[in-house]
């Protein structure tokens, strides 16, 4: 059986249904009173002068090798310097549309990038096929590695263009003048193209076969801006294998403004994505099974040839950008397994409705992780841990802080899955959990005062999560625990922990 996969309308609207060269950095040199003159006006002729501030005795100068050590190291050997100390300046890239990509700063990409790019991560695309030579994707796509299921060969050239569009989102080079920068700029993609020619439609079976080949592959993350009319026992069960295999399953929730997520994205082991407009108002479909939501309108991207449009939009390239998150996360932290990135990309995510989890925007909308800010009354004591079997050791400690004579409620809340449902509890002191929130603290006083700084060990939530060894038979998938602290209606701090638990 064959189902509908996507078609653009190339006047406003894309209905998703299966579905550097390195940015530069620019780096102080303090010239001392020897300087070399030719020197100086050897590193004019090779353009890596950006700023002169004389009189002052400084020179800004662009570092733009990939190995920005390796730079520093070749500057310090320079006659005339004598000092770097550190000072990085952030350049503004100079591709044409970078200004125009409203989604890199909404999710904190720019300052993440002064970490990492992306570099050494491989994205899988289950798509329409990548143009390999388009300028902006040339250097990072791995054409000969992919295969194209539709026609069954070994080139899945992109005859449609929402491979293309996809892959411009995800590792579109950024710093070389041209065009648009994509989320992970340095990181590749292998190409796995599922319709024929230039269709609309692939079998079930036929993603089914591509999953298996990207499962076995180097790629990390298998992002699928796809969706299918009903759920297939093969399609998942190459999902769980490519999952077993520590792969990130990324899939698009669906662009039908239905309240339930579409297949596979409703798998509780896939990243199923919404989208948001710039506006911050949800696009596509919701539900119980969202995960996270991400922007999905008025995003420039690549086309084949030597193109860019803008007209893609919804829960389809909002999966792109995720799938890109996730390699700059990937890069970031090569030791961590899938479901401990998971975790990190969800509790970095920006809560924007009722607290926690909510079927509007699931976790939240995407931002990469920064440095948690100071002075916000209440955290979670750093865990062991983030993702859990059973018979693993879990507790959970909550510090209340800078609260001395003030007075507050403590608002608990437990989400869970339960057998694929999303479920949620309030916690009370001594007490049996409710459904309706009761602050922590109802039978001490409401509300409390603070006398002193706090710290509870949260445990033995209706059972589920226990001090000592988790039990056996624990749905698999995201546990999510909320504090509040409010007095009266107004909320004084809010912090959330978030816990992969897997069922063997």
């Amino acid at each position: 059986m064959f189902n509908f996969l996507y078609k653009a309308i190339l006047t406003s609207i894309l209905f998703v249904s299966i579905v550097p060269v390195v940015q530069a950095k620019q780096v102080l040199v303090h010239l001392d009173t020897e300087t070399d003159s030719a020197e100086v006006a050897r590193l004019y002729q090779q353009g890596q002068v950006i700023k002169d501030l004389s009189p002052l005795p400084w020179l800004v100068i662009e570092i733009s090798d990939s190995d920005n050590q390796t730079h520093l190291r070749q500057i310090s050997r320079l006659p005339f310097y004598t000092d770097v100390r550190g000072y990085f300046v952030s350049a503004t890239p100079n591709d044409e549309l970078y200004t125009q990509q409203w989604h890199l700063d909404e999710i904190g990409v720019p300052t993440y990038w002064e970490t990492t790019q992306g570099a050494g991560v491989t994205i899988a695309l289950l798509d329409s096929g990548v143009d390999p030579n388009h300028p902006d994707l040339k250097d990072n796509i791995l054409f000969s590695q992919g295969y194209d299921f539709g026609d069954d060969d070994a080139e899945p050239y992109d005859a449609n263009g929402h491979g293309t569009a996809m892959a411009g989102l995800m590792v579109a080079q950024c710093n070389n003048r041209i065009g648009s920068c994509g989320v992970a700029p340095q990181t590749k993609v292998i190409p796995y193209k599922l319709n024929q020619a230039d269709g609309g439609s692939f079998s079930s079976t036929t993603l089914a076969a591509a999953i298996l080949a990207a499962a076995d592959s180097d790629a990390r993350i298998i992002s699928m801006s796809v969706m299918l009319e009903e759920s297939a026992p093969w399609v998942e069960d190459a999902l769980r294998y490519a999952f077993n295999k520590n792969k990130i399953l990324v899939a698009a929730a669906g662009n039908e403004d239905l309240s339930t997520v579409a297949f596979p994205a409703s798998l509780p082991f896939v990243v199923s994505v919404g989208a948001y407009t710039k506006s911050h108002e949800r696009f596509g479909s919701y539900g119980n099974d969202l995960m996270i939501t991400a922007p999905g309108t008025s995003l420039w991207t690549t086309q084949p040839g030597t193109g860019y449009v803008n007209f893609y939009i919804g829960t389809s390239p909002a999966a792109a950008i995720v799938s890109a998150s996730f390699a700059l996360l990937a890069a970031n932290n090569p030791e961590k397994s899938a479901t401990e990135l998971i975790v990190q990309l969800m509790q970095a995510s920006q809560d924007i409705n009722a607290i926690g989890w909510d079927e509007e925007a699931g976790f939240g909308q995407l931002h990469l992780p920064t440095t948690p800010s100071a002075g916000n009354y209440l955290a979670f004591l750093p865990l062991t841990q983030t993702s859990y079997r059973p018979n693993d050791y879990l507790n959970i400690d909550l510090l209340l802080t800078g609260l001395i004579g003030q007075s507050a409620d403590l608002y608990l809340r437990v989400n869970l899955p339960i057998a694929e449902q999303r479920f949620t509890l309030y916690e009370r002191f001594d007490a049996e959990p409710v459904l309706e929130a009761t602050p922590f603290n109802d039978t001490l006083q409401s509300p409390f005062p603070f006398t002193g700084d706090i710290q509870l060990s949260l445990f033995g939530m209706n059972g589920l999560i226990i001090q000592g060894a988790l039990p056996v038979g624990l749905t698999e998938g995201i546990y999510e625990i909320d504090a509040m602290l409010a007095q009266n209606t107004t909320q004084l701090a809010y912090q959330r922990q978030i816990i992969w638990i897997s069922a063997d």
